[in-house]
């Protein structure tokens, strides 16, 4: 949409106010949106993963395995990648999602004139919360990043003392993949926690957070 201008090119205050209630109204709208259906979709998907074979206590020896290749250490574990490339999107959406959740609560945040109450704390609370969870989201993203230069610095040395010490070199390429998979195996666990707290959260006190002024004296909040 093109907004409105002044002589001086500046968009008019008038013009100005639309494009921010639309765009206010286009948060909310989505957010409608992604507590009806993408948040319980992806707490489902999450608790299906986790009950999957690929991600068993039993694949460990799978794990071990896929870090060799012909006796010799694998280049990649590519059942390591196979797990990290399954969970990288849904890290990716959760990131996505905790930005668009803290955008729309804080745009329902009252005037600061209009003073505080209970239901205002209990939107910064929430705001907070998904911020706080992003960050470790983002961290596990990252983390993916340091598994691969780690490992190639394993292979190195393998390279560079050959027979020497390759039984010690492999032995600690394969316990480094076990723990791998273990982390992303249980950041499974910690991502379903962290759409379900906030999905519980939000969805108990929709109304406190939608409307944070409430002239009632029975205000109050549950986590």
């Amino acid at each position: 949409a093109v907004v409105s201008t002044q002589s001086t090119g500046e968009p008019s205050q008038a013009a100005s106010k639309e494009f921010f209630a639309r765009h206010k109204n286009d948060v909310c709208e989505q957010a409608d949106i992604l507590l009806a259906t993408r948040l319980p979709d992806r707490i489902a998907a999450l608790e299906n993963l986790k009950k999957s074979t690929k991600f068993s206590w039993e694949s460990i020896e799978e794990v071990r395995t896929s870090a060799m290749e012909d006796s010799e250490v694998a280049v990649i574990n590519s059942y390591v990648q196979d797990c990290i490339n399954i969970l990288k999107p849904f890290m990716r959406e959760f990131i996505d999602i905790s930005h668009q959740l803290r955008t729309w609560i804080t745009l329902l945040v009252p005037k600061t004139e209009d003073g505080d109450n209970l239901g205002v704390h209990l939107q910064w609370e929430t705001a907070n919360t998904c911020e706080d969870y992003c960050l470790d989201v983002k961290r596990m993203y990252n983390s993916i990043t340091n598994y691969y230069s780690e490992r190639a610095k394993l292979i190195s040395k393998f390279d560079k003392y050959g027979k020497r010490s390759h039984v010690c070199v492999q032995t600690s390429i394969k316990e480094y993949d076990e723990v791998i998979f273990i982390k992303y195996k249980l950041s499974i666990t910690s991502l379903c926690y962290y759409y379900l707290f906030l999905y519980d959260t939000i969805m108990k006190n929709i109304d406190k957070i939608k409307k944070p002024r409430n002239d009632s004296h029975e205000l109050y909040f549950t986590w």
